[in-house]
């Protein structure tokens, strides 16, 4: 009998571009993951006390606060790290991040509450008083709060408030902006205490402050806080020569990226100036990157959206979701396609495409994902097909005519065979075109490596003798079954469609989706409206799948088969995956595709490959099964291979 299978994943290595942390100096607890489920009822429980004190001035300040350090991700993100593919943050350092980059401003937020009812004068003084208010921060600011972070911040550099609290923040050694606002639960009470003193000391003498002081004061500081963790370089004279103000008055991004590669330098806030008094002054460089020029761009992965879902995961939305999985959200599947394609349409009115960060391949080429501004519910609806295929082979001729390139991939339903026959028509329409006729370009799908991913994915699993097969007349379908016919001459199997594209005494057919549930192990190569599993998984009849294997993208969830009590396994295959150091591929190669740091689909490292092989010709259409060994034995000697599903029992 099969057991629950286990995801095997090579452990992900991370290699540093700077000094690390003394692991004496950090607390195992650091490393524990936290419980994240109830961050939105924290923010949400200040309203509760409405009765006692206005809450609108918190909600106003910490809905800000979230906003600003949003924005400041996405502009730094697309500004800056976005084409740099030197500069990639680790899965596990963006999953501690997220979980914690929000923590301070909700604690802020219930700071607040008893201040303002402990101390309401503090938070509503008159308006008039505003301007005199701010003036006094600023001033506090500068002559209390910088000495003091100077001097709390040396003290949680040793070593037992190290162990404590600080060396959760250090942890992070590449940053991004709003890696300053990651710290230990304690250590934000800690900052309260050193930072209140810019509107308490003011309050305290004149007992005027508002709270828009406050809350502008919190905003500012996390904007300018987030600044020294941007990847900005500033090398003008102005900012580092030593008769410059500038040089102590107000910090670079490099003056505290210095602080966390040398560990025990660069303590000040936003001024260097206590650093140069006492001593502590370290200067600091970045290492400057030699990157390929803007316009270098040798291959062009024509992607598309795969959903709401999908969208969430673009680093513009957030840095932090680019390897979430797909999220579904309340509504049925149909409603968020639908919503999709609303918000497609609206994005349609000011660009043409999607483009994805760049990367590099074997130290040499450069390539990115460009996608179309198309959704799902256009995939579904055969009146657009047209207009699609034109729309990609408008794509394939902007980016020849601006960066010269020759190499297209087409994404999964980008090569639909409704669409444009697996690629075929594509090709041809690009053969036929009066301007791109005598440019070289080569068309590929992928699918060769797909089909080869599949079928190896298949292959591993232990003493199988039957499976059903969903979306197996598709050509990566009839790739795999043709093959595996050869290699395991007594595998049944079954296909649930009403064409019956085999003739094989192994090979049989059904129209009931129910029937799912005689086999242990179901290969699903088509997506489903989630109402055909529901029917499928329905009654309390037994059940004997225990396996669903899945190679479609995106990769839905489907919430039939959890619902059964036979703890039915949805596992996403045919996604290679290599080790972090391998440098084959480097850069952002790996996100918003709702698998994990390190991995590829199968489609898109085939067209990699076919890159680097230097191949001439196109790539639609049926995909040829004797091809795909060749292909799988390249993928192995460049260090990629299926992610492995250990199975515990000795027969499926």
């Amino acid at each position: 009998m099969c057991q629950r299978p286990r995801i095997q994943e090579p452990e992900k290595v991370t290699l540093p571009v700077v000094p690390t942390v003394d692991k004496k100096a950090v607390a195992p607890t650091h490393s524990r993951e936290r419980n994240t489920d109830y961050d939105l009822l924290f923010f949400l429980a200040p309203a509760l006390m409405w009765w006692a004190t206005p809450v609108f001035p918190i909600f106003a300040t910490g809905i800000a606060r979230v906003i600003c350090t949003h924005l400041v991700l996405s502009l730094h993100y697309i500004f800056v790290d976005k084409d740099n593919y030197f500069n990639k943050i680790s899965q596990k350092q963006l999953k501690r991040e997220k979980d914690d980059y929000l923590v301070g401003t909700i604690l802020h937020m219930w700071a607040q509450v008893g201040l303002q009812i402990v101390f309401p004068s503090m938070f509503f003084c008159e308006q008039s008083h505003i301007k005199t208010a701010a003036f006094h921060a600023f001033i506090c600011h500068v002559l209390i709060v910088e000495p003091l972070y100077y001097t709390v911040h040396r003290w949680l550099h040793l070593i037992p408030q190290m162990k404590k609290m600080h060396g959760f923040h250090h942890l992070s050694i590449n940053t991004l902006p709003s890696t300053s606002l990651v710290q230990n639960f304690h250590e934000h009470f800690v900052y309260i205490a050193t930072f209140g003193p810019a509107f308490f000391v003011p309050w305290l003498f004149t007992f005027k402050m508002h709270w828009t002081i406050v809350g502008g004061y919190l905003v500012l500081f996390d904007a300018v806080n987030a600044w020294g963790h941007t990847n900005v370089r500033l090398r003008h004279p102005i900012w580092n020569h030593k008769y410059s103000p500038m040089r102590y008055l107000f910090y670079t991004p490099e003056f505290h990226l210095g602080h966390h590669a040398y560990f025990s330098a660069n303590y000040g806030l936003f001024m260097p100036l206590w650093d140069h008094l006492l001593g502590t002054y370290r200067p600091y460089l970045k290492p400057d990157v030699k990157l390929a020029p803007p316009n270098k761009q040798d291959f062009v992965f024509i992607g598309h959206n795969g959903g709401l879902g999908h969208l969430l995961t673009c680093p513009e939305f957030s840095v932090y979701n680019v390897y979430e999985k797909y999220r579904r959200s309340f509504l049925p599947l149909e409603a968020e396609f639908l919503l999709m394609h609303i918000l497609c349409l609206f994005a349609k009115l000011f660009i043409k495409s999607y483009r994805c960060s760049r990367f590099l391949v074997n130290n040499e080429k450069v390539a990115r994902i460009i996608c179309t501004v198309r959704s799902p519910w256009d995939f579904a609806s055969p009146k657009s097909y047209a207009a699609m295929n034109r729309e990609i082979v408008e794509l394939i001729k902007d980016q020849y005519k601006s960066c010269g390139t020759q190499n297209f991939g087409l994404g999964n339903l980008n090569k639909m065979k409704q669409l444009n026959d697996g690629g075929a028509v594509i090709a041809e329409m690009v053969a036929n075109d009066a301007y791109l006729k005598d440019k070289n370009i080569k068309v590929w799908t992928g699918d060769t490596m797909t089909s080869a991913s599949v079928y190896n994915q298949i292959l591993d699993i232990p003493d199988l003798t039957e499976f059903f097969y969903i979306g197996a007349n598709g050509k990566i379908g009839t790739a795999v079954i043709t093959k595996l016919l050869k290699s395991k001459p007594d595998l049944k199997i079954k296909i649930f469609s009403r064409y019956h594209g085999f003739q094989h005494p192994n090979v049989s057919y059904t129209d009931d989706l129910s029937e799912i549930k005689k086999y242990k192990v179901a290969v699903l190569g088509k997506i489903l409206s989630p109402r055909y599993y529901d029917k499928a998984f329905a009654g309390s009849e037994p059940c004997e799948t225990r396996f669903l294997l899945d190679y479609t993208v995106p990769f839905i969830p489907i919430t039939a088969a959890k619902r059964r009590s036979e703890n039915i396994q949805h596992i996403q295959i045919a996604v290679l995956q290599t080790h972090a150091n391998n440098n084959f591929l480097r850069g952002s190669f790996d996100v918003c595709m709702a698998h994990d740091q390190n991995c590829i689909y199968p489609c898109h490292f085939g067209c990699i490959m076919n890159m680097v092989e230097g191949r001439q010709t196109n790539e639609t259409g049926e995909v040829d099964p004797n091809d795909m060994d060749r292909l799988w034995n390249k993928a192995i000697s460049y260090g990629f291979h299926n992610k492995i599903i250990g199975y515990s029992t000795p027969s499926c």
